[in-house]
């Protein structure tokens, strides 16, 4: 016997004992269960004594497992004693108002513990009875109504629990509880206007209660919505106009709490968002702010940013103020912050923005690094305003800061805003004068280049961001703006220049590169790309015949950079001019020579007057003083027997 577990009966007073024994001849194991009745099991019965009399008659069970066996006792022991508690609370329901309220009450203080609820939901005569007290008496007794509705909410809460309350149609007896009370409630309203004080405070006073019943039944409505084919039963019964008839009952806080949860819940369904619109729930909701409650606010929040998605009821909302309700929530709730973002959709929207402290917010959650997407996309929107991109830039320096969180950050969202900002004429143009107009130009023209889609957009925005600036001092930007164009251009023909076809159109434009090269020879950068494409168009020996012959402006040039300072063109003079002497016994000579020279000018210059050589030359043991050459030198300058020439 092994893998023994205990286990307490969930209905009747036994032990159930579970352990698997193993057959030796099929060499399988088999699934085993006992039960320990214990039907004398009451109050009076030590559990102690109890358990020794368990142990002892179920040799099976392990003396390690005392403890848990004493523990299942005990637990039995009390369920029993609740059992018989629960019998004489349900005979309270057989008696008069008072005594059933006071049952009601009893049971809704078993419910509050957790532990309770399962056995309670398995006892039928009990929840029929609950049923039964509350199809009878809700009409005349608001009090023993609602303890018995929050009773089975307190089921509700739980879904295994829900299929009982279906049995038993609570749904449909709220429904029925909440279309009755509502025409009653119009009743005593209209009464309580008519009558006299006395009769009017006793109509206050029914409404009130009323309006308690009716939260307790919106939140067992609410709960037992969690199935959607009892929702569209709710639905069809029309439970949205009557939610929103709730919604006017302000005087209630916990009736307008549960009536803005279940119409949020039922918004996600574009059905039920047109009949809330037909019946006025913007109005109806806007009438609610400010709104001191958190958790209601936070619903209310959450239920507008869901009716936001309509262009009508967007509308509505910005005309009737709400820009200025939402704006000071966004710093605390992020639903704040989405339903804001939908409201800065609306040009009138962006308008209000300026009036409140959004602008700020938004910007100190930006530039700290906290700003979310909806923190950006809100500025985007905003910032079409002339007036709130002046507060986005600020005196402060804050427009600055912007930038460098665009272009450093590499933020494609900011580079929208900036974008967005440098669209309008005035003072906001000239934080891109001062600081920003050759980063633009610079960092756009690097990504607009590049092959990710990212990087391209990001660069996009920049150039774009640039040419709406109309005060920068243009002409001392063309010629870094044409450099950086050549820059561009010279790589990707370097990049062209792998494939024979397009080296080939390539060829005739090579004065054109030499002059660039002439042009541009202190700029390192600029150099180690162009002989980059020098190199490309030489790796292909059709094309080297034509680009080296004996007068080749391009061999002098490589072989007059061949000892410059800058190690990338050093190396990219010594790949080319590898290729160069394999081609050509005549530049072979020339590259030597130059060579030899080269190094027999710095050993002479060791010698006769200890000068050192220059800082980053280099020295080549392959050449030394007095070297001979002949028609059939080697220069040393092989590839690899595994790097093809070409």
């Amino acid at each position: 016997i092994d893998n023994l577990t205990l286990d307490a009966h969930p209905i009747e007073q036994a032990i159930v004992i579970k352990y698997h024994v193993d057959n030796a001849r099929s060499h399988r194991s088999s699934e085993c269960q006992k039960l320990v009745n214990l039907k004398d099991l009451n109050d009076d019965v030590d559990v102690r004594q109890l358990a020794d009399v368990v142990m002892e008659k179920c040799t099976i069970i392990p003396e390690g497992m005392r403890q848990e066996v004493e523990q299942i006792l005990y637990y039995l022991q009390n369920r029993n004693k609740r059992a018989s508690k629960f019998g004489s609370y349900i005979e309270l329901f057989y008696e008069e108002t008072a005594e059933k309220n006071r049952g009601a009450l009893l049971i809704f203080e078993l419910t509050k513990t957790t532990a309770n609820l399962e056995i309670l939901i398995e006892n039928e005569t009990l929840i029929g009875a609950l049923a039964r007290v509350f199809r009878e008496d809700w009409k005349k007794n608001f009090d023993l109504a609602t303890t018995i509705i929050r009773i089975f909410v307190q089921f509700s809460f739980y879904n295994q629990f829900q299929a009982t309350l279906s049995h038993h149609k609570i749904g449909a007896l709220c429904m029925n509880a909440m279309e009755y009370e509502m025409k009653r409630g119009e009743l005593w309203a209209a009464e309580a206007v008519n009558a006299d004080e006395k009769t009017a405070r006793k109509c206050r006073l029914a409404i009130r209660k009323q309006q308690t019943l009716l939260a307790a039944c919106i939140t067992l409505l609410t709960n037992l919505a969690h199935d959607i084919n009892v929702e569209l039963k709710m639905v069809r019964r029309d439970v949205v106009p009557i939610l929103l008839k709730c919604l006017s009952f302000r005087e209630s806080s916990e009736l307008t709490l549960a009536t803005v949860q279940f119409l949020l819940k039922l918004s996600i369904f574009e059905e039920n968002k047109t009949v809330m619109e037909q019946g006025d729930i913007i109005g109806k909701l806007l009438q609610l702010f400010p709104i001191g409650d958190v958790e209601l606010r936070k619903a209310t929040i959450r239920l507008l940013f869901n009716l936001s998605f309509d262009a009508k009821s967007r509308r509505r909302m910005v005309s009737e103020g709400l820009v200025a309700h939402v704006a000071p929530l966004i710093d605390s709730d992020a639903k704040a912050l989405n339903l804001l973002y939908q409201l800065s959709v609306d040009d009138d929207a962006k308008a209000m923005l300026t009036f409140t402290d959004a602008m700020q917010l938004l910007m100190r959650d930006l530039l700290t690094g906290n700003g979310s997407e909806a923190t950006k996309a809100i500025l985007l929107n905003a910032c079409a305003e002339k007036r709130n991109a002046q507060l986005v830039c600020g005196h402060d320096g804050q427009g600055s800061l912007l930038m460098d969180a665009a272009i450093d950050g590499r933020d494609l969202m900011v580079a929208k805003i900036v974008r967005s900002i440098a669209s309008h004429e005035g003072p906001t143009q000239d934080m891109f004068v001062v600081r920003s107009i050759h980063p633009l130009h610079s960092t756009g023209m690097m990504n607009a280049v590049m092959q990710e889609d990212e990087n391209m957009a990001l660069g996009l925005e920049f150039l774009g961001t640039a040419a709406l600036i109309k005060v920068a001092d243009w002409s001392r930007c063309v010629k870094l703006l044409l450099k950086c164009c050549l820059y561009w251009v010279v790589i990707m023909c370097g990049t062209m220049a792998r494939q024979v076809d397009a080296a080939r159109n390539l060829v005739p434009l090579l004065e054109v590169f030499l002059q660039l090269l002439h042009t541009m020879q202190e700029d390192d950068e600029f150099v180690v790309q162009l002989l980059y494409l020098f190199l490309q168009l030489l790796r292909h020996r059709e094309l080297a015949n034509r680009l080296m012959g004996a007068d080749s402006a391009l061999g002098a040039y490589v072989i007059d950079l061949m000892h410059d300072k800058n190690p990338a063109i050093r190396e990219m003079c010594d790949n080319a001019l590898v290729i160069i002497g394999e081609h050509s016994q005549e530049w072979a000579r020339r590259i030597a020579a130059e060579r030899f020279r080269w190094h027999n000018a710095q050993w002479l210059d060791t010698i006769e007057g200890g000068v050192a050589c220059d800082e980053g030359a280099v020295m080549d043991d392959d050449y030394l003083p007095g070297m001979m050459f002949d028609d059939q030198f080697d220069d040393g300058f092989d590839l690899g027997s595994d790097e093809p020439l070409y």
